[in-house]
């Protein structure tokens, strides 16, 4: 069976680092940053969801429901253990981004 998917990604992946090399020069690359640092935000966010439902499934972590909204898609489920995770994950990235911004030298104006 033909591994399309992965031809597919290679062939994405190829022509996107063409258009990196090649409009490197007037790609802003603050921004790019950027955009994608708020991607791995969002992923993380998921991923610790994901993992306390797992967590849960298996009988490993209770569920404790509460009255909150349910947006699947983004991994947010109404139980008490998944918010408070993800609610640390966002503190801890929160604390990150601040200490890396106190931390930074101040550019001086010229």
């Amino acid at each position: 069976m033909p591994c399309w998917g992965i031809a597919a990604a290679a062939g994405l992946l190829a022509l996107l680092a063409w258009v990196i090399l090649k409009y490197s020069a007037r790609l802003p690359i603050g921004t790019f940053f950027t955009a994608t640092s708020g991607l791995l935000v969002l992923m993380a966010v998921v991923f610790v969801r994901n993992g306390i439902a797992a967590l849960q499934e298996a009988g490993l972590l209770q569920s404790t429901p509460t009255a909150f909204v349910s947006l699947p898609i983004l991994g947010i489920h109404p139980n008490a253990q998944g918010l408070g995770a993800q609610a640390l994950v966002l503190l801890l990235i929160a604390a990150a981004v601040f200490a890396g911004r106190r931390g930074a030298p101040h550019a001086r104006p010229q």
